[in-house]
């Protein structure tokens, strides 16, 4: 494991460490497994008994940028991660209504999942720069996993100490975590003149100012994969997602069970893939909405967040919905939820908070 432990202008050091423009239509990019078209499958469930609350607002006279994720703090805080440098991570009361501390700004270049973990330490992901922040409580950076700015094809005989677009990170009961990757290549950071983004069909047609990424050592998320390490960072075990069609899947959420399995949400596929706790055997659950962002809560109850379907679910460990809420929209300053990315659940169930990454918001649930 290469531990670095400098954070720098994100803009500088990956426009420091990327080639020229590509040419055009020569793309470091393979196809991208696309979601399923619509309508949103509503489950056969109860709507659950919440409705939407005051959503907390931006400080400091900013506005969110794409919010990526959110997490509670052991005493219920909750952690804004979103994608606007000034204000990139924001700690509120619980309530959501107080601003309590904005910190780390611009650590990360594409802000993507944040989670906190039974010690109280945030783990802070940044898919672009294919590094994982572990910070203590405080938001000071206790270690740094993965290479910043660098990838390179898996080797099945040795870890090569990197990542390929890192997503979500999860914990078992001995501190070993989880970390799944592979967003396909796609959700690129925001454009600047002074950075980088993926030489792809998306960022091509974005006709934005960031140079391309041409001739990276793997194609971005191009290894879909959830791998086991211990508490120090050291490799364990590891499973490929990679699809038979050779499209690439987006990998989006994991978390480990009650029972120590180990639940991956392959977004796209609308599926989650379960293995056991060294990642040996596999069986699959065929969902009818996006597997986005898994949540468990303080009693032990599985959520998930259903990204552009716009739906909060509250599932049983055997896969089964048991409620439902929310709805799918495109307009920001509404409870329309554009795409719910990641969320969390207060101690209480009362409260209910949702990133969504394509309006820029954090929407709250409140239970009636």
């Amino acid at each position: 494991m290469r531990l670095v432990a400098a954070i720098g202008a994100a803009g500088l050091m990956a426009a420091a460490l990327m080639a020229a423009p590509a040419i055009a239509q020569q793309f470091n990019a393979l196809p991208v497994q696309p979601e399923p078209p619509g309508p949103v499958q509503i489950p056969d469930a109860p709507q659950l008994p919440y409705h939407f609350g005051k959503r907390p607002v931006a400080p400091l006279g900013e506005q969110f940028g794409n919010v990526a994720a959110i997490a509670l703090m052991p005493n219920g805080d909750l952690l804004v991660f979103n994608r606007n440098p000034a204000i990139m991570m924001v700690e509120y009361d619980p309530t959501g209504t107080r601003v309590l501390r904005v910190f780390n700004p611009n650590i990360a270049m594409n802000p993507h999942g944040l989670r906190v973990d039974r010690h109280g330490n945030i783990w802070a992901i940044d898919s672009f720069l294919n590094v994982i922040y572990k910070l203590n409580g405080k938001g000071e950076v206790l270690k740094v996993f993965g290479v910043r700015g660098e990838n390179a094809p898996w080797d099945n005989s040795k870890w090569n100490g990197m990542f390929n677009q890192p997503l979500d990170i999860a914990f078992d009961k001995d501190d070993n975590f989880y970390v799944v990757q592979s967003h396909g290549g796609t959700s690129p950071p925001a454009d600047c003149t002074f950075c980088a983004t993926y030489d792809s069909p998306q960022t091509h047609n974005a006709k934005g100012h960031a140079v391309f990424v041409t001739h990276s050592p793997a194609i971005p998320g191009s290894d879909p994969r959830v791998m086991k390490f211990d508490k120090d960072g050291h490799l364990l075990a590891s499973a490929s997602l990679a699809h038979a069609d050779g499209k690439l899947p987006t990998i989006h959420t994991v978390i480990v069970s009650p029972t120590g399995e180990v639940w991956v949400g392959d977004r796209a596929s609308q599926k989650i893939v379960i293995f056991d706790k060294d990642l040996k055997t596999r069986r699959e659950l065929q969902m009818h909405n996006l597997t986005c962002g898994f949540y468990e809560d303080a009693t032990g109850q599985l959520w998930m967040s259903t990204g552009r379907d716009g739906l909060v679910l509250k599932l049983g460990w055997d896969g089964k919905v048991q409620g439902w809420y929310g709805k799918h929209g495109t307009v920001r300053d509404s409870n329309d939820v554009g795409e719910g990315h990641y969320m969390a659940v207060s101690k209480d169930q009362k409260t209910i908070y949702i990133a969504d990454t394509v309006l820029a918001k954090v929407l709250k649930l409140e239970h009636n």
